[in-house]
């Protein structure tokens, strides 16, 4: 991994077999997001890019970058519920609300045929993804390719929960 100084943080990071920044950035930038996502979940999907962009420079970014893939997409199924009127939380006994799971959140978007059953595979292997990312027992580094195909797939998970779905 790349060690920043002030004299190599502009620089390309080595680790990388992509020399060519306008192809780097281009393949990211290539990966375009259904305009019916909403703009919070867009923003979230805009810092995933940005990172794994940014990843030209500092490899771990576009670990981070996949790893925000993961965190977009649980926001989304949590916002999916929301936008049908699911509950999304529930309260303790002193009735502190606390948000219910992301695998909850899939059970229900599936029980009404809002994630299909084919990508139903893809929705749980990001969440298990998320738990993995979120209990590291050491530093990750993922490839630009595996950073495009978590970003690509995001952009069509994303876009098939939001698009043409029945309110």
């Amino acid at each position: 991994m790349k060690e920043l100084t002030p004299d190599n943080w502009l620089e390309p990071d080595t680790a990388q077999t992509v020399l060519d920044a306008r192809a780097w950035r281009d393949d990211f930038l290539a990966v375009r997001l259904d305009a019916a996502v909403p703009r919070e979940l867009a923003d979230m999907f805009e810092a995933a890019r940005g990172a794994m962009i940014y990843g030209y420079f500092f490899q771990p970014l576009v670990t981070l970058g996949v790893e925000h893939c993961y965190r977009a997409l649980e926001a989304a199924a949590r916002a999916r519920c929301t936008l049908l009127g699911l509950p999304v939380s529930c309260a303790d006994s002193q009735g502190k609300e606390h948000p219910l799971s992301f695998s909850h959140n899939l059970r229900a978007l599936g029980a009404r045929s809002l994630i299909s059953e084919e990508d139903t595979k893809l929705w749980y292997q990001a969440r298990e993804l998320r738990n993995w990312a979120a209990s590291p027992d050491r530093q990750t580094l993922l490839t630009p390719d595996h950073g495009a195909t978590a970003l690509s797939r995001t952009a069509e998970l994303l876009g098939k929960l939001f698009r043409d779905s029945p309110e």
